[in-house]
């Protein structure tokens, strides 16, 4: 039997779109650094406050914006990659789900199993994994 979360009342789905939008409704078309860092993290907080609790740990929250550092490196090389997508499509796939699989891997070490599928929205022993349509990644952009 799956152990109950215990951090408190979460943001519903109404709440949390809410204040996403809100998050992202004042920030200029080309933020700073330190803008995008900040919105980064706040969203982060909200990402939390929905999936897992309010009531949340701040020294746990810490140790997951840490990791969520780590892994937006890892994501702005791989977004790097993306304009070659055409003639590596499958080892842009592979890529991604590595990447997805990195993340959860990395929280895994801060959460608990039913932390993990409750922010992931994961089901008892569902593996994370991305849907990615390598026919699509192959097509040209249109505009581009």
């Amino acid at each position: 039997m799956p152990e109950k979360l215990n951090h408190g009342p979460r943001l519903t789905d109404e709440e949390y779109e809410k204040k996403m939008i809100e998050l992202h409704r004042d920030l200029p078309p080309m933020p700073s650094e330190e803008q995008d860092r900040q919105v980064r993290r706040m969203a982060l907080d909200l990402a939390i406050d929905h999936r897992l609790g309010r009531d949340f740990p701040p020294e746990r929250r810490e140790l997951l914006w840490a990791i969520q550092q780590r892994v937006e490196k890892k994501r702005l090389w791989f977004a790097l990659k993306h304009p070659f997508r055409r003639l590596f499509a499958k080892d842009l796939a592979r890529g991604a789900q590595g990447l997805a699989g990195y993340l959860v891997d990395e929280y895994a070490k801060v959460l608990t199993k039913s932390e993990v599928n409750s922010f992931f929205s994961l089901e008892e022993g569902q593996q994370p994994a991305l849907i990615i349509d390598i026919d699509q990644l192959k097509r040209p952009q249109k505009g581009r």
